[in-house]
C-alpha cells in the first residue's frame, strides 16, 4: 500500500467520528492565525480555496469570517461530512489531492492548507508538485498560507506511547519510526476502542507523514514559483516570532508567486 493509500485508508475509516478525535483542536483560533497574516499580507481579495479542508471545519470558520471559500480533500469520506456541516452551506466540496487538485481551480485570492495536510507529502518531489499546484491557483497578488509540524512537535508528541482517556473511547498513539529526525519519514499508529455493547470495538490506522524543514520549504517553494515571506511559530494556537523548530509545534509559512 502506498502511502497516500494509507493516508485515504486512515481518514476514510474514521470521517464519521474525526470531529469528536479531533475536538481538542481548537479550529477557529487557528483559522485566526491565517486571517491575521492573510490581512498583513494578502490582497485584500476574500476568495479562498481550502486545500485538505477535511470535514469542512476550517472551511466554516474562514467563511464565517467573510471568505468565499471552496473546498476539496483526498477522502471522499471527509468530504461527504464537510457537504454535510451546518454552517458549510453553500460551499463547494470537492474531492482532489493537494498535488493533483480538481481541474478548474484558479483565481484565488487565498490558498490554505490548515492543520498540517502538507505533511501528508512524503517527498520533496510530491511537496513541490503541491507548492507549484498552488501557485497555479492563485492571483499573481495572492497568498497560499500553510502549517507544517516542527520536528520538536513530532518528538514531544510521539516519542513515547501515549493513552488518552476520552469517556467512552481510549486512543493510543505512538511512533512507529524507530528516530525521529529532520526531513524524515515519521510513521505513527493511532488505535482507537469504544465502547459496544459489553466488550471494545478497535479501529487502527497508521498516519504517514514528513517532517519538511524551513530550509526544505524554502528551497522546494523557489522550485516551485513561489517565495516565502512570513512565518510564524505556533504553540497550540498562539503566535511566536522568531518561529522555532524546537519550541513551537508547528510553523505557519504564508508565501507568494516570485515572478
Amino acid at each position: 500500500m502506498s502511502h497516500v493509500d494509507e493516508t485515504l485508508a486512515a481518514y476514510e475509516s474514521v470521517a464519521a467520528r474525526y470531529d469528536e478525535l479531533n475536538a481538542r483542536l481548537d479550529t477557529a483560533r487557528l483559522v485566526d492565525r491565517y486571517v491575521e497574516v492573510v490581512e498583513r499580507y494578502g490582497s485584500g481579495g476574500r476568495r479562498l480555496l481550502d486545500a485538505g479542508c477535511g470535514t469542512g471545519r476550517s472551511s466554516a470558520a474562514f467563511r464565517e469570517r467573510g471568505f468565499e471559500v471552496t473546498g476539496y480533500d483526498l477522502s471522499p469520506a471527509m468530504v461527504a461530512m464537510a457537504r454535510r456541516r451546518p454552517g458549510a452551506e453553500g460551499i463547494r466540496f470537492q474531492v482532489g489531492r493537494l498535488q493533483q487538485p480538481p481541474p478548474g481551480l484558479t483565481g484565488f485570492d487565498v490558498v490554505a492548507c490548515v492543520d498540517v495536510p502538507m505533511a501528508y507529502l512524503t517527498d520533496t518531489d510530491q511537496l513541490r508538485r503541491a507548492l507549484a499546484a498552488a501557485r497555479d491557483q492563485l492571483t499573481e497578488d495572492g497568498v497560499l498560507v500553510f502549517d507544517l509540524s516542527t520536528v520538536g512537535h513530532y518528538r514531544r508528541a510521539f516519542g513515547v506511547p501515549t493513552i488518552a482517556d476520552r469517556g467512552d473511547r481510549y486512543v493510543a498513539w505512538f511512533a512507529v519510526s524507530p528516530r525521529i529526525e529532520a526531513d524524515a519519514v515519521v510513521v505513527t499508529q493511532f488505535d482507537l476502542f469504544e465502547r459496544a455493547g459489553d466488550g471494545w470495538e478497535r479501529v487502527s490506522m497508521r498516519h504517514v507523514q514528513r517532517h519538511h524543514s524551513d530550509r526544505t520549504v524554502r528551497r522546494v517553494a523557489e522550485q516551485a514559483g513561489l517565495r516565502v515571506v512570513a512565518t510564524r511559530g505556533l504553540v497550540g494556537t498562539s503566535a511566536r516570532e522568531p518561529a522555532d523548530e524546537d519550541d513551537h509545534d508547528r510553523i505557519l509559512y504564508v508565501v507568494r508567486r516570485s515572478g
